[in-house]
């Protein structure tokens, strides 16, 4: 008779080496400039150059959802003095919606 949470009772896998793998993980950014190339978004921890990100903008109850590639990070110190990074993102794609978005924000 096996016990309930016995790890015996299924298949086990044993990963012998390097494994890789994906993490996801959602954080809010605030845009600091849009144009219909890119942005600049304002992230509260470091993002890596070259990475790429899906994105999505909200604005007046309209979203807007794209993937990003990461161009440059830079450091630097908010109003309150919290530390964020400034990401230079650049569109991979460009949802119909996306013009209108940037002419609203004009």
């Amino acid at each position: 008779m096996r016990r309930v949470g016995d790890r015996g009772s299924a298949v086990r896998l044993e990963v012998v080496g390097a494994l890789w793998g994906t993490l996801e993980f959602h954080k809010q950014a605030r845009v600091r400039d849009l144009n219909k190339d890119g942005a600049l978004l304002e992230y509260p921890v470091p993002v890596l150059p070259d990475t790429v990100h899906a994105v999505t903008f909200e604005h007046n109850g309209e979203r807007v959802s794209l993937d990003v590639r990461v161009r440059h990070v830079r450091q630097s110190t908010a109003p309150d003095g919290v530390v964020v990074y400034l990401a230079g993102v650049e569109f991979l794609s460009v949802p119909a919606a996306l013009p209108e978005l940037v002419a609203g924000l004009s």
